[in-house]
């Protein structure tokens, strides 16, 4: 099969790629329901999991079950109304290192950078009108001196703000909130917490607690901001802006490109196993009595709410990493200078761009022959039609590709999302959701509305048990599989016709060890190192 755009085939190849492009429409058929992102209705050959993978998924689910099975034995010999009863759940399973650390309030601040969801903190640029903290709030933890205001416009304020969740009910016996956190830079440099308003307004949160409050008071209040996050991340930063979204792209390109496409080529092996695990999702993850259903607050039908209303809000600007990180005011690293996501995910965007921006021209001399590949005009219909991916701000003129730079910028940003962004929210996820006190997927106490002292057994009490513990921590420990396929990688076969295309992919590979020995050196010098985005460890695709 020769790789090449339509335009410089013959009339033999026109209708080979007809042919093929008429078979994978037949197979990649578009299924449109409400409130989510267009998918495949089908899992087509050659998109199925392979038998490895399957093994090891079915190997990790048994081990997974004698841990869990293990550990309620364990439950009716041991004292259980301390955090430390939590350790009982890990038999065979190693302990997570932030079981260590989870009580410091560095480490709750961390988790909002470093962590597994570092898409919602955001500079303030002012006090949000719904949230009551004040000066008075905060005295005593801020240098002789200093305010809010002043803090305002040093830009050292930073806001996380779970409004989404606001109004979407949890399962009966769970209780979930919508909380409002405010973190200054200290004058160390750290993001450190200030305050959290657990609700959307005094009215329904009337205490605003703080780092001053009793021990315990304070660590449910700051459960319930993990719990919170824990529903945003599966669901909006892990589900809908890396998993479903992606998929519909990958459908349209197979109903537009036949294989024979030099963009087909290059993106087909960023979407090895997306719309099985996808698949997989909808059936099982997201079904009633499924993990989700069993370990999150808000449940299956609270997730797919919340599902509607993100991919309600998403478009495809938010798969820049570069136009994300201005908007919420964190692109300077001297306004939040240890936010790691961010550096190594714009080390990591730079080299996709390079590499694809190489390997396109190869194929593209000029913007002409872009504007020439009727194939890649399909394309651009298909992603955007209400028939089709139903992508919104495709960075296109009058609907078409018109440059090869417009073409390198839907491409580069598709392999980061298939890739990086979903390693930032992927590979962590036993790491921080795996140490249950640290990340409780759904809180059985109502949020505390005065200041009134908590002690540990009611604390404990607070979180889950059982069941729920086993769901999470064995889809967590599923989905955290270190890949074996890293980005960079790619079939023998890839481009084995094109010598300059086998060029580029050096060159993005030299990038890549480039990148990955810097982000060793820091973090080297780190307590607690960032090693989601180290390259070798970043899966090419989304279910690999």
């Amino acid at each position: 099969m020769r790789i090449s755009v339509p335009q410089s085939t013959s009339r033999y190849e026109r209708a080979e790629r007809e042919r093929t492009l008429f078979a994978q429409r037949q197979a990649y058929e578009w299924v449109h329901a409400p409130g989510q992102p267009p998918f495949c209705s089908q899992v087509p050959l050659g998109e199925a999991f392979t038998r490895e993978k399957n093994l090891w998924m079915a190997t990790d689910m048994v081990e997974s079950v004698a841990d869990i099975a293990l550990a309620m034995v364990t439950r009716f010999f041991k004292n259980n109304d301390t955090v430390a009863s939590f350790r009982r759940y890990y038999p065979l399973r190693p302990l997570p290192e932030v079981a260590t650390r989870w009580m410091h309030d560095e480490e709750f601040a961390r988790q909002r950078l470093d962590g597994i969801n570092p898409f919602l903190i955001r500079l303030a640029t002012e006090i949000p009108p719904n949230f009551a903290v004040t000066d008075d709030t905060v005295r005593g933890l801020l240098p002789e001196g200093q305010s809010l205001a002043r803090l305002l416009g040093e830009h050292r304020l930073f806001v996380l703000d779970y409004a989404i969740l606001h109004g979407i009910e949890p399962t009966l016996g769970r209780f979930c909130v919508a909380p409002i956190s405010l973190f200054w830079r200290d004058d160390q440099g750290r993001l450190m917490p200030l305050a959290i308003q657990l609700g959307q307004s005094p009215a329904e949160a009337p205490v605003v607690f703080t780092p001053k409050d009793e021990r315990w008071t304070w660590l449910m209040a700051r459960s319930f901001v993990q719990s919170a996050d824990g529903a945003y991340h599966e669901v909006v930063a892990h589900l809908c802006r890396t998993h479903l979204v992606m998929e519909s792209v990958w459908v349209a390109t197979a109903r537009s490109l036949p294989a024979q496409h030099p963009v087909y080529q290059l993106l087909a092996p960023h979407f090895e196993g997306t719309i099985e695990i996808n698949h997989e999702a909808r059936g099982k993850l997201l079904a009633p009595g499924g993990p989700i259903d069993e370990s999150i607050a808000i449940g299956a039908e609270g997730s797919l709410t919340l599902l509607g209303e993100a991919y309600a809000r998403w478009n495809f600007d938010a798969t820049d990493p570069l136009r994300d990180l201005r908007e919420r005011g964190l692109d300077d690293t001297e306004v939040l200078p240890h936010y790691h996501y961010r550096d190594d995910a714009k080390a990591l965007y730079g080299a996709i761009g390079h590499f694809v921006d190489d390997l396109l021209r190869v194929f593209y001399v000029d913007d002409a022959a872009v504007q020439a590949d009727e194939e890649l005009q399909a394309w651009a219909r298909e992603l955007q039609s209400p028939e089709g991916a139903r992508i919104r701000a495709l960075p296109l003129s009058d609907g078409r590709f018109a440059s090869v730079d417009q073409l390198a910028d839907v491409i580069r940003r598709v392999i980061f999302n298939c890739s990086v962004e979903h390693a930032a929210v992927n590979n962590g996820q036993y790491a921080q959701f795996g140490w249950i006190p640290n990340t409780p997927g759904a809180m059985y106490l109502p949020p505390p509305r005065d200041r009134r002292p908590i002690d540990e057994a009611g604390f404990v009490y607070a979180l889950p048990e059982g069941k729920a513990v086993g769901e999470q921590l064995t889809l967590v420990h599923l989905l955290s599989k270190r890949t074996n396929r890293p980005l960079g990688t790619y079939p023998e076969d890839f481009f084995v016709d094109a010598p300059a295309a086998r060029d580029a992919l050096d060159r993005f590979r030299a990038r890549l060890d480039d990148i990955g020995h810097t982000i060793n050196q820091r973090n080297s010098t780190l307590a607690v190192p960032y090693v989601f985005l180290q390259p070798w460890l970043v899966a090419r695709s989304i279910a690999i």
